[in-house]
């Protein structure tokens, strides 16, 4: 490319929002292009700068390599090569001919300019030790900056974490906490005092112009970088992106930033702040174009999570809950719909139908779910009982039953008659609120008892000229609307409208048609002819809630999909665990799901990611400072998670002993709050990069060794005298029993009831870290909580004192804490104290609304977000996990240890924990691979990486 054509690409570049935008249309095409801006640059600095000198800041890496040999390459711009200043933006601690030097990587550049090394090179001396190289090169970027008065020109990229230069999220933390660790490398506390208590403009207020920074992402943790605020400073500040994803994550991070601005995250955007930034962009065309239309989107529609949700009024949602008779419809998911209607979080034109083989008629269904609904209200204190009474039938209106058999094909084929026929009878009802709009009146005033009498002399106006035919807003007299339809009933509304306008002639049709009495609904028909297949302007959604057992989704998804699927419905499937009972049983369970439904439609459900407090774990790691940074083996001895129940399994005997602990909470709960504890911050916060984070979590984790785990059956405790068996309104669950008392229990049963065991997760930020895991039921208390145990400091010689725990309580109620250790008042004894947060204490009369579980997952559903649901890969490999250990525990026949009812759980449970959990007082060594993962001795990493 000679300069004269490359000129001609400089009329190409276009701004957005104050940065440059050069693309390129391949690798060597950018490769060129960028090597030719760069000298054109310097160049033109030396025709303007005094003396002529240009300073030039050097990234190492991998893309910049292929430019600089380029840049080697260029004849045809006259540089004065003696003039050339150039600095090592960023350095890893490793001698100058290590393969991971970027001194080493990029030497071939001052090799092929002949530039001297000693006038014209300022680089990191990593011969000396950390604090002395670090101190020296601060004092050499200080000089050079008073010698030649500014940087022209910074060369970077940006990694995947957002990082630039080694300027790692979370920047100013990062900094601060490895001075601090350095013995304040400067040797006065200049630093410290200059900090702004305001975390995000603090980055501008470090003096300092070179820091220790470590990454536990990357090959080699310990890095030398200058800071942000010499790279802001530069003159002229280019980065390389040469691939789609690096493109990608540009994009992410300007939308990130757009709704979280904040430097400690997003170091690139201070760089781009400060002016004079140019991309240089390969892997994506009219690249700019794109970025100006991100930019002029709201911010509220840059963030999945806004709850500002803009209603659709031309869409009707439909809830089937198959299995509506069981106790998980009656006591979770119809209260969770009821809750969601009553905020009004919901479509206002939604049909929910209940599928079950009980044979019963809608009052009795409905008498049986009230029950649970009536104590939802009590919600809502605000409410008098009159308004109570009109939220339940408003709901019940939109209620329906149907009787079928999950097996049957005949049953589902009725129910696709009995379906659409409901489906359209509700969109004439929108049909009449559309009318009604249309003549100022507003339709989402109407009160709910409006749908059901619709009166035969309104006309629907939905932008036809003319009303049509007023049979078509006929309510059908034989049905009440939200009344019993058994499967072996058809619905008479349909042979009604047959009757009706068979020979009525639509006077919107191009032509004189019948209308047909199959559609069940002229209004629909109309509406076909207007809007083509789609049959209705109206969105359909539906929400099939398979609320069965695991053995009839199959059966249950394939009847549905041959004889009740409509192209023009929205199809959302929503599965209840268990997913398989180990990896085989899931493999096959999965590919007959997968067969029926691509995984795009799938939403399994753990209810666990559907509490507040689960939600919120995401959001507690990545925007708290300290919690972040920490977060990795250097700092975390181990970490503790902890399900405790008090009552036993009484009553569901049956349910629970084909399956056991493991497979009921460990597989499932417990792996999830560790993804989100332990995984990596995503590119960005859609759906599919948080999988992925959650899914690199698990692919770390080995599969449990039996060694490693401690298993245990509940027996009745000789400790409780009481006897309230023979009282009929006691839950049985509750009182002193043993497991073997349920009389769906084999009186041999080795199903375990309780189970620890260690794991870990083989990655960079968490080698050599026990994961404890916990669990158990007819334990001595309720309580779900994460421990995150600290490293002690080192050199502390007493053994028996506490650690420091950062610990998350997720139920029975809310809190988070912090366990410290202070001196004792007057003595020199120290003493462990908790600083408290206790989410529950807020004054009661100004506490937010918290949605239950359900409530947020069929919300989460029906907008479509997946992030709260399981994906097929992570159950994967949640199952490859724990099925070697169940396969072990079966083969050998192995014979749970025996726990009184409402204990702690088996005594070789607390022998197995404490090898690697500090109970404090008698506490045994830590295990050498602990400690020598500590944050103040890696030497094991770097042996690992050779």
């Amino acid at each position: 490319m000679e300069f004269e054509n490359f000129l001609k690409c400089l009329d190409e570049i276009k701004s957005v929002n104050n940065v440059k935008y050069m693309e390129t249309e391949d690798l060597a095409d950018f490769n060129k292009k960028s090597a030719y801006y760069i000298c054109k640059e310097i160049h033109e600095k030396q025709l303007t700068n005094e003396g002529g000198y240009v300073v030039i800041g050097l990234s190492g890496g991998k893309t910049p390599i292929d430019v600089y040999k380029n840049m080697c390459a260029i004849k045809d711009i006259q540089i004065d090569k003696n003039k050339l200043i150039f600095f090592i933006i960023d350095e890893r601690y490793k001698p100058d001919d290590h393969k991971f030097s970027n001194y080493n990587n990029i030497k071939f550049l001052f090799d092929e300019l002949n530039i001297n090394k000693e006038t014209q090179l300022y680089k990191p001396d990593t011969k000396k030790d950390l604090v002395s190289c670090i101190k020296d090169y601060n004092e050499q970027i200080k000089s050079m900056l008073e010698k030649y008065k500014k940087i022209d020109i910074a060369i970077l990229g940006m990694g995947s974490d957002f990082h630039i230069a080694s300027l790692f999220p979370n920047v100013y933390y990062n900094i601060y906490m490895n001075n601090y660790q350095n013995n304040y490398i400067y040797e006065d506390n200049e630093t410290i005092r200059s900090l702004h208590p305001d975390n995000n403009v603090n980055l501008s207020l470090l003096n300092e112009h070179v820091y220790f920074t470590t990454t536990n992402n990357f090959d080699v943790r310990k890095r030398i970088t200058v800071s942000l605020n010499v790279l802001s400073n530069s003159t002229n500040k280019i980065f390389l992106l040469n691939t789609a994803d690096k493109l990608n994550l540009w994009k992410n991070m300007l939308l990130n930033f757009y709704v979280n601005p904040n430097y400690n995250l997003y170091p690139a955007f201070k760089v781009i702040d400060s002016n004079n930034t140019t991309v240089i962009a390969c892997g994506h065309k009219n690249y700019s174009k794109m970025l100006e239309d991100l930019y002029v989107q709201k911010p509220d529609t840059l963030s999945p999570s806004s709850n500002n949700r803009v209603e659709n009024k031309n869409e009707l949602l439909t809830a089937v809950i198959f299995g509506c008779s069981g106790d998980l419809a009656k006591k979770k998911i119809y209260p969770a719909l009821f809750k969601l209607f009553c905020n009004n979080l919901l479509p206002k034109n939604i049909l929910i139908i209940g599928f079950a083989r009980t044979e019963q008629d809608f009052e009795s269904f409905f008498n049986k779910i009230s029950v649970y609904l009536k104590t939802s209200l009590n919600s809502y204190k605000n409410l008098s009982v009159f308004e109570k009474v009109e939220r339940l039938n408003s709901f019940k209106s939109k209620c329906r039953y149907f009787i079928g058999n999950y097996l049957s094909p005949e049953s589902f084929e009725k129910f696709n008659v009995y379906i659409t026929e409901e489906e359209k009878v509700a969109l004439g009802c929108c049909g009449q609120k559309n009318n009604e709009k249309h003549k100022q009146v507003d339709a989402t005033s109407q009160s709910p008892n409006n749908l059901t009498n619709i009166n035969a002399t309104n006309n629907i106006n939905n932008e036809c000229e003319s009303p049509a035919p007023t049979d078509s807003l006929k309510r059908c007299p034989y049905s009440s609307g939200y009344g019993n339809t058994s499967g072996t009933t058809v619905c008479p509304h349909s042979s009604y409208h047959a009757v009706k306008s068979s020979n009525t002639k639509c006077p919107y049709l191009s032509s004189h048609a019948n209308i047909s009495g199959n559609s069940g609904c002229p209004y629909i028909s109309h509406q076909a002819n207007k809007y083509g297949n789609s049959g209705c302007p109206y969105t359909i959604t539906r929400m099939l809630y398979l609320a069965l057992p695991p053995h009839i989704f199959v059966s249950t998804l394939e009847n549905y999909k041959k004889h009740c699927l409509n192209k023009n419905r929205i199809n959302k499937i929503l599965l209840e665990k268990p997913f398989g009972k180990d990896l085989e049983s899931f493999k096959i369970l999965s590919k007959q799901i997968l067969e029926a439904f691509p995984e795009k439609n799938i939403y399994r459900i753990d209810h666990y990611l559907g509490k507040d407090m689960v939600s919120g774990l995401l959001k507690l790691k990545f925007t708290n400072t300290f919690l972040l940074s920490l977060m990795n083996r250097h700092f975390i001895k181990c970490i503790k998670i902890t399900l405790k129940e008090t009552k036993g399994v009484y009553g569901r005997g049956q349910y629970f002993d084909p399956y056991g602990i493991i497979r009921d909470v460990m597989q499932n709960h417990m792996l999830q709050l560790l993804t989100l504890i332990t995984m990596e911050h995503p590119t960005d916060l859609n759906d599919k990069s948080i999988q992925n984070e959650k899914i690199k979590i698990l692919k770390s984790i080995a599969s449990i060794k039996l060694e490693d785990t401690v298993i245990g059956q509940y027996i009745k405790s000789n400790n409780d005298d009481t006897n309230n068996s023979e009282n009929a309104n006691i839950d049985k669950s509750k009182i002193n029993h043993s497991y073997l008392d349920d009389p769906h229990v084999d009186p041999n049963s080795i199903t375990p009831t309780f189970c620890a065991c260690v794991l870990y997760i083989n990655s960079v930020n968490w080698h050599g870290v026990p994961i404890i895991f916990k669990t158990g039921k007819a334990l001595n208390n309720d309580i779900c909580e994460i421990k995150i145990q600290f490293h002690n400091i080192m050199g502390s010689s007493d053994e028996s004192m506490y650690n420091n725990e950062f610990v998350i309580i997720l139920q029975p109620v809310e809190g988070i804490y912090l366990k410290l250790m202070i001196k004792k008042m007057g003595s020199e004894e120290m003493e462990e104290v908790q600083l408290n947060l206790s989410l529950n204490e807020n004054n009661n009369n100004n506490k937010p609304y918290v949605p239950e579980a359900y409530e947020t997952l069929l919300s989460e559903c029906y907008k479509g977000y997946k992030r709260k649901f399981i994906s097929d890969e992570e159950l994967y490999e949640s199952w490859r996990i724990f099925t070697p250990l169940l396969n072990e525990l079966q083969e050998k026949n192995i014979k749970p240890l025996s726990y009184p009812f409402g204990s702690s759980g088996p005594q070789e449970a607390y022998d197995l924990i404490k090898k690697y959990y500090n109970y404090g007082k008698n506490y045994e060594t830590t295990a050498k691979f602990c400690r020598k993962s500590s944050y103040y001795d890696d030497s094991l990493f770097d042996n690992m990486r050779g």
